[in-house]
C-alpha cells in the first residue's frame, strides 16, 4: 500500500489588498473538500512524523504566516464555517493587548509590506492579530505558534534595490535600518536568523557603510529571539510543546541548533518533500501557495505531495546559500605599481566590510610593509615560478583558513590559484586584469578554469571578449580612490595655470605628446603665468625629449623626477589641470586622484579614459597623439578658471560617489557572490545633478 504523506500549505494574507482574495481563498477551501481532503492540526502532524499517530489518508495542514489581521477577519470565519482547522504563526513582538475586532471596527487592511514598515518604524501593530483575537482563535479550534519575534531581515548580498524613499524599496530595510532616510540604499534581503548578512554602519552620511555581521553575533541574536518568542507564545497558547515557522522558510544547521536549545520541538520550512513517519520534526515541509494559484492547481499539488513516492519525486530544496566571509588576495609582484595599490585598496575595502582578509605575498615585496597595520593575515611565499608547489601551497592556505574567495593579481598568482583548484581546493577564483594590452594566446584557458575575471574598465573587458575569454566570466569593477582627503576644492585666486603630467617616460604614456601640446600652446598665444610639470619620469630620461623643448616650454617646465606617492599627490594638489596623454591606458589611478583633488582632466580618448571623462563636464578628450587638440583645450582651461573649477567639482563628485572604497567593496562582493557586473559609470547623471544643485558657476559651455 502506498504510504500517505501529509501536504502542508503555506498562506499569508487573505484580503482584497494583499495576498489571496477572500474569494480565491474560499475557492481553495472548496477545492480541498471536493478532493476529499480534511484538515489536521500541526500538532497532529508532529505526532505523525514521530510515529505516534498514523497519517490519516487525504489529510492536509493549512498554515498562515506573519499573523496579519486579515487572518482573523477573513480566514478564520471561513475555516470555522467548514469545520476546518488552521495553524497560524504570529510575530510575538507585534502581538499586543486589545479587544477582538470585527469587520466593522477593524482598521482598513494594508498590505503586509506596509504593515511591517509601520510596525518597525512607528511601533504601529494594528495590522497584526492581537491577544484577544488569538484567544478566540484557539477557542475555535485553531492553533497559534511562533514565527519569531519580528521577522528580522538582513541584507544578504550587495545587489542593490531601490533606495528607501523609492516606490519599490522592500520592507526588510525597515527592520535593518534604525530609522528612515529616503536616500539610504537597500539590497537583496533574507532572514537574519540564517544569514550573517550586511548591516549599516552609520557615519552621518547618506551612504552608510555596509558591514557583515560575525557569525557569533547572528547566533546571539537567534538565542535571544528564540527564547523571547518561546516565552511569549507559551503565554498566549498555553501549549507544552512549541513549534516554530522559519521566516522566509530559510534555515541552517547552527540556527536550528539554537532553536532546539531554546526548547522548540519542531519547525516548518518551505522545502517540499515527504511529511510522514520518520520526517525530521525540524524539517517539516510546506508548499508555498501563490496568490494567483487556482483551486485546480491546488488539487494537482495535493496529488503530488499526498503520497510518499510522488512527494519524493517532486522535492524542492530551500537551503541557505553560501556566504562569502573570508577572502584571500595573492600576487607575486615585487613593486608598488598602480595594480598593487588597488590590491591594497581591495584588502582595506574587504576588511572594512567585516571580511576576514588574507594575502599571499613574496616576503621581499614592498606590499608587506604597505599592509602593515591593516587587518590582514599575510602568508609569505616566494616560489611562485614553481607552479605545482605553488598550487599545493595555495590549496593548503585555502583549506587551513576556510577561504571562500581567492582574488589573484598578476601572472603567476592566478596560475597558482588555478592549479590549487585542479588539486581539489574548494573556493571561488577571480583573476584581476588591469591592463589594456592583448592577453597571451592561452589566457582564455586559464580564465575558463577560474570563476571570473575582474577588469577595471569596460575597454579592458572588450579586449578580453575579442580574445576568446567567455563573456559570462568577465566583470568590470572600477578602481577606487583610497588616498587622503584634502577637502572640498576651493576656487583658486592665483593668476597662473599649472598643467601637470604624472607618469614615466615610456612611449605608451605619451610624455612626448604632452610636450608637443605645451609647445603649440605657447606658439599660439600668451603663455605667461603658465607652468608645465612632469612628475614621475626619471630626469635621466629627459635628454631623449630635448628636441621637443622650445625655449618657452623649457623656461616654464619643471621635471621633478621620481617621487614618493605622497609627494606626487602634493604636486597634483598645487596644480590646476591634470594631463593624461597616453597612447594606451586602461583606467589610470592618477586620473581619479586628480579628480579627488578637484582637477579637470585633459586626456587622450584611449582605453578606459572615456568611461571616466565626460567631454566638457569633468574634462576634455582628444584623439591619441592629437597635440593640436590638447593645446587648444589647454587654452580654454587656462582662460576660464570658473570652467576649471566647475569641471573639478564634477570629477570630485564622481570619485566621492562612484569610486569610493565602499563602492568598490560592494561591487567586488557582488561579483564574489555570483553577480556579473558590466555597468558603465553614470558620470553624465552626476554631472546633471551638480548642474541643478545651485552651485555658483554655470555649467561649462565649451
Amino acid at each position: 500500500m502506498i504510504r500517505t504523506s501529509v501536504p502542508v500549505l503555506c498562506y499569508h494574507n487573505v484580503s482584497d489588498v494583499d495576498g489571496h482574495t477572500p474569494e480565491r481563498f474560499c475557492e481553495h477551501l472548496d477545492a480541498l473538500s471536493d478532493a476529499g481532503y480534511r484538515t489536521i492540526s500541526a500538532r497532529d502532524l508532529l505526532r505523525v512524523v514521530r510515529g505516534q499517530m498514523k497519517a490519516p489518508r487525504k489529510s492536509v495542514v493549512l498554515t498562515f504566516d506573519d499573523g496579519h489581521l486579515s487572518n482573523w477577519i477573513n480566514a478564520v470565519p471561513e475555516l470555522v464555517k467548514r469545520d476546518m482547522t488552521g495553524t497560524f504563526f504570529a510575530l510575538t513582538d507585534f502581538t499586543v493587548p486589545g479587544q477582538a475586532r470585527t469587520l466593522a471596527d477593524a482598521p482598513a487592511m494594508q498590505s503586509m509590506p506596509q504593515a511591517l514598515k509601520a510596525a518597525f518604524l512607528d511601533g504601529d501593530y494594528t495590522q497584526f492579530i492581537n491577544e484577544s483575537e488569538i484567544k478566540t482563535m484557539l477557542n475555535a479550534g485553531m492553533e497559534v505558534f511562533s514565527h519569531g519575534c519580528r521577522h528580522q531581515g538582513t541584507f544578504r548580498t550587495m545587489r542593490p534595490y531601490a533606495r528607501m524613499g523609492e516606490k519599490h524599496a522592500r520592507w526588510p530595510a525597515w527592520s535593518i535600518y534604525p530609522g528612515f532616510n529616503a536616500n539610504w540604499p537597500t539590497f537583496d534581503d533574507a532572514s537574519a536568523y540564517v544569514y550573517n548578512g550586511f548591516w549599516p554602519k552609520l557615519n552621518g552620511s547618506d551612504t552608510p557603510q555596509m558591514v557583515m555581521r560575525p557569525t557569533g553575533k547572528r547566533l546571539e541574536f537567534c538565542r535571544k529571539d528564540f527564547a523571547q518568542s518561546l516565552e511569549r507564545i507559551r503565554e498566549l497558547n498555553g501549549y507544552d510543546e512549541q513549534l516554530f515557522c522559519w521566516p522566509w522558510g530559510q534555515f541552517c544547521d547552527d540556527a536550528e541548533a539554537e532553536l532546539k536549545k531554546a526548547g522548540y520541538v519542531g519547525a516548518f520550512t518551505l522545502e517540499r518533500w515527504v511529511n510522514a513517519k520518520g520526517t525530521a520534526p525540524f524539517r517539516l515541509n510546506r508548499i508555498g501557495v501563490g496568490s494567483p494559484k487556482t483551486g485546480k492547481w491546488l488539487q494537482s499539488r495535493l496529488k503530488m505531495y499526498g503520497s510518499d513516492p510522488t512527494a519524493r519525486v517532486f522535492f524542492k530544496l530551500h537551503r541557505k546559500r553560501p556566504e562569502v566571509k573570508r577572502v584571500l588576495y595573492a600576487t607575486d609582484s615585487l613593486r608598488l605599481s598602480g595594480g598593487s595599490r588597488q590590491f591594497i585598496n581591495n584588502i582595506g575595502a574587504m576588511s572594512a566590510m567585516g571580511m576576514e582578509t588574507h594575502a599571499v605575498l613574496d616576503p621581499e615585496s614592498p606590499l608587506v610593509g604597505a599592509l602593515d597595520g591593516m587587518d590582514v593575515t599575510i602568508h609569505p611565499y616566494s616560489q611562485f615560478k614553481k607552479y605545482l608547489p605553488a598550487g599545493a601551497f595555495m590549496k593548503k592556505v585555502v583549506q587551513d583558513n576556510r577561504i571562500d574567495v581567492v582574488h589573484s593579481f598578476h601572472n603567476r598568482a592566478y596560475k597558482m590559484g588555478v592549479i590549487a583548484k585542479l588539486m581539489g581546493a574548494k573556493f571561488k577564483l577571480f583573476i584581476n586584469r588591469g591592463v589594456i594590452s592583448r592577453p597571451n594566446d592561452v589566457f582564455f584557458l586559464w580564465t575558463a578554469l577560474a570563476n571570473g575575471v575582474v577588469c577595471n574598465s569596460g575597454k579592458c573587458a572588450q579586449i578580453l571578449k575579442k580574445n576568446k575569454v567567455m563573456k559570462r566570466r568577465i566583470n568590470v569593477v572600477y578602481n577606487a580612490y583610497c588616498g587622503p582627503d584634502f577637502g572640498e576644492p576651493q576656487p583658486r585666486k592665483k593668476r597662473g595655470t599649472r598643467f601637470i603630467y604624472v607618469g614615466n617616460g615610456a612611449h605608451i604614456k605619451g610624455v612626448d605628446v604632452f610636450l608637443q601640446a605645451a609647445a603649440r600652446f605657447c606658439e599660439a598665444g600668451d603663455c605667461r603665468n603658465i607652468e608645465f610639470v612632469i612628475v614621475g619620469m626619471r630626469k635621466t630620461d629627459m635628454p631623449k625629449f630635448e628636441h621637443l623643448l622650445t625655449p618657452k616650454v623649457k623656461e616654464r617646465l619643471n621635471v621633478t623626477g621620481e617621487l614618493p606617492h605622497a609627494e606626487v599627490l602634493q604636486e597634483m594638489q598645487f596644480s590646476d589641470v591634470l594631463c593624461v596623454t597616453s597612447r594606451l591606458e586602461s583606467f589610470p589611478n592618477t586620473l581619479i586622484e586628480g579628480f579627488d583633488l578637484g582637477l579637470p582632466g585633459l586626456c587622450t580618448a584611449v582605453g578606459g579614459i572615456p568611461e571616466l571623462i565626460l567631454d566638457g563636464q569633468n574634462g576634455y578628450l582628444c584623439e591619441s597623439e592629437d597635440a593640436d587638440c590638447l593645446a587648444a583645450k589647454m587654452r580654454v582651461l587656462a582662460d576660464d578658471p570658473a570652467a576649471r573649477f566647475n569641471m573639478g567639482r564634477v570629477g570630485r563628485k564622481v570619485v566621492r560617489t562612484l569610486l569610493t572604497a565602499e563602492a568598490k567593496g560592494r561591487n567586488l562582493m557582488r561579483v564574489y557572490m555570483g553577480e556579473q557586473l558590466n555597468e558603465p559609470l553614470p558620470v553624465e547623471e552626476l554631472a546633471a545633478e551638480l548642474t541643478l544643485d545651485g552651485d555658483p558657476y554655470e555649467p561649462c559651455k565649451h
